[in-house]
């Protein structure tokens, strides 16, 4: 059997995005999103997916803040003394994930996950699952933090988005052979995941063809396709990250086309129709077997 979750990340990064998200549950074909709490948009999204049964709302940790100038500042949600590791002199988390893994202390991430959790619980809403902003806890450019995420998961009884299959990551973090230092990592992840009880996927896809290459959104199109006619089997989760074209994090961003392009497949019944013809089951976080 092929199983697909499609996960919309980066849900709660700003009004255009929350809209569009809402709107594909609504009308399209998607799994779940996940929400980025330290976000100015935040609010917004909760609010959205309290009053709408159709959306199924996940925790994407969040632990740095790659557009934080182009619209409001991300700030932990913990207490800001008690995670003072994750942010710069003004109280900020680090633009880069780099800065992050450079600065950031175990038990300071685990608290500000822990937080970040108690911020949708709060509010009524219990995350489906969890997975990572950037892929920050990975350990891909310094330290990781699996160790605290797994223990966090399994607390909380989270699947997280972590493939047991690497070979398909290769492409999206764009290398062709795995360190050593991760290829082990990636085994101990499976096997301590394993132990604690926590769900992970068989396989992770996203769109890994160049933006400069990208000439339209037929062209993107074709991408997903090809990615469904050769989806392996097993669990496999596809994210996106749709958008809606009017964001102030989009503005004078060419590349935030790729978001509005993904907006616009995830509500092509031609995508629909594609998926079924496959005979791909899609499913929910919920829902893995």
């Amino acid at each position: 059997m092929r199983y697909l979750i499609i996960n919309a990340d980066d849900y709660g990064v700003c009004p255009a995005t929350n809209e569009a998200i809402e709107k594909i549950f609504d009308d399209g074909v998607i799994s779940s999103t996940t929400i980025m709490t330290p976000c100015p948009g935040a609010l917004d999204a909760v609010r959205r997916a309290i009053s709408n049964p159709k959306m199924n709302l996940g925790l994407h940790i969040t632990t740095n803040a790659e557009w934080a100038q182009r619209w409001g500042q991300w700030k932990p949600v913990a207490e800001a003394e008690k995670v003072s590791s994750l942010t710069d002199e003004k109280g900020y988390f680090f633009s880069t994930v780099q800065e992050f893994a450079q600065q950031a202390k175990a038990d300071e991430v685990l608290l500000e996950m822990e937080a970040q959790y108690h911020f949708l619980e709060s509010r009524g809403i219990l995350p489906t699952h969890a997975d990572s902003h950037m892929g920050s806890v990975y350990g891909l450019n310094g330290p990781s933090f699996m160790k605290e995420t797994l223990l966090f998961c399994g607390k909380y009884n989270l699947p997280f988005r972590f493939p047991k299959n690497i070979e398909n990551v290769k492409q999206i973090i764009g290398i062709n052979e795995l360190p050593a230092p991760l290829a082990t990592m990636h085994e101990q992840v499976v096997a301590n995941a394993k132990l604690l009880g926590v769900k992970l996927i068989d396989n992770l896809f996203t769109c890994t063809v160049d933006f400069a290459e990208l000439t339209g959104y037929e062209k993107m199109k074709e991408v997903y396709f090809y990615l469904m006619s050769h989806l392996p089997e097993g669990i496999s989760e596809l994210f996106l990250h749709p958008s809606l074209a009017h964001s102030p994090v989009g503005e004078n961003n060419p590349k935030w086309s790729a978001r509005v392009w993904e907006y616009q497949l995830l509500l092509d019944d031609d995508f629909r129709k594609h998926i079924e013809k496959e005979g791909i089951s899609l499913i929910t976080y919920s829902e893995i077997p």
